[in-house]
């Protein structure tokens, strides 16, 4: 991929964001995540979260490699993996705030998350790569796509608390 024009000239930068998520997932096993995820998501245990954050860190292991070798190709994917912790902080943040509870991920999610978004979108602006459009799809495939629609449909079936303190379910 020599030929693919360089936009980012520190686009390894990227690969941060799985250090960030290695470093967030060693705060959520820690302090008990899965229980916390199995009255706000519903019917969650150790299998579900494994899995799932096996999964999710090859997609954005992927993202990123795609990302750092043709910025011009896949850059609506590195975008996509800051619009996920985007969402990942949303559901942390507004967990704890609305459900009165510490949710086991929020100190890395305002504290590595927030501010290495912000540094990807500022940088991405300085490069004149924040369009709308870019802004709009990445947000539809990593925010909402990735995270915010399975996780408050899984909170709606389910009835779990995520669904309750937005008051989607009584």
């Amino acid at each position: 991929m020599t030929d693919a024009p360089m936009v980012d000239e520190k686009s390894a930068a990227i690969f941060l964001v799985c250090i960030f998520y290695a470093i967030h997932m060693v705060e959520e096993f820690s302090f008990g995540f899965v229980e916390w995820a199995d009255r706000y998501f519903g019917r969650f245990d150790w299998t579900q979260n494994l899995l799932g954050n096996f999964i999710f860190f090859v997609f954005v292991a992927a993202a990123c490699y795609g990302y750092h070798e043709n910025q011009t190709r896949y850059l609506w994917a590195g975008m996509s993996v800051i619009m996920w912790i985007l969402a990942n902080s949303f559901i942390h943040v507004s967990c704890t705030t609305l459900g009165r509870e510490y949710s086991p991920g929020v100190v890395t999610a305002v504290g590595i998350y927030l501010p290495g978004a912000v540094y990807f979108l500022v940088k991405w602006a300085g490069l004149g790569l924040l369009t709308w459009s870019n802004l709009i799809f990445s947000f539809l495939v990593g925010s909402m796509f990735f995270m915010l629609v399975p996780t408050f449909a899984r909170a709606v079936f389910f009835h779990a608390q995520l669904a309750k303190v937005f008051r989607l379910v009584r």
